[in-house]
């Protein structure tokens, strides 16, 4: 009986993923949901209590694991005394990671949480890189304005996510990430320096 329910569990996700995707938390309906898992509506309750229950159940983890990767990396990384490529490119790599285990997962929680409780996804993702690259910056006694700052973080997320969103060959996809990157912060420092 465990085997079942387990079985039902996956097919409710399955089909979330497809409704989230397609209407975003806000337009998406239970009962779209629950005729893609070929299931009852109210059966789907037996399993979720609503869809906040169920959204949660789809992000949450990417989510942790995004905070945690770049808390870790943020934790153990000494050696780059200012040098914000470096810290942007594990950055990076950890996204990445995410991306590759969780991809349709990590772009819902970035595109399509507005009026779940996640909304502050993209915010909370683009503060946290703020933070690292700024931290760096301060290590190479650099006086940069964090409004720049958090411009480059921010314009620099969007060109990463615009990239994994359309672009479906991930080693295309990690080209023009690395494109980016020396776009965006080869020689940071001297080129938001103020004269």
């Amino acid at each position: 009986m465990q085997y079942q329910k387990e079985v039902v569990r996956a097919r409710i996700i399955a089909s979330a993923l497809t409704e989230f995707e397609k209407h975003g938390f806000l337009d998406a309906q239970m009962r779209n949901i629950a005729r893609g898992a070929g299931i009852a509506t109210g059966n789907l309750y037996r399993y979720f209590a609503g869809k906040d229950d169920l959204f949660d159940a789809i992000v949450k983890s990417v989510y942790q694991s995004i905070d945690a990767l770049i808390t870790d990396q943020h934790a153990h990384i000494h050696h780059n005394q200012g040098n914000v490529k470096l810290v942007v490119k594990d950055i990076v790599a950890k996204i990445m990671l995410v991306f590759t285990q969780h991809g349709r997962e990590l772009l819902i929680a970035a595109d399509q949480s507005r009026g779940s409780k996640h909304e502050d996804f993209w915010t909370v993702l683009s503060g946290m890189v703020f933070q690292r690259i700024r931290q760096e910056m301060q290590k190479s006694a650099d006086d940069t304005d964090d409004l720049l700052i958090n411009l480059v973080a921010s314009g620099f997320l969007q060109g990463m996510f615009t990239i994994l969103r359309n672009i479906k060959e991930p080693r295309r996809a990690e080209e023009l990430i690395n494109r980016m990157l020396i776009f965006y912060f080869d020689d940071l420092s001297n080129r938001l320096r103020s004269y």
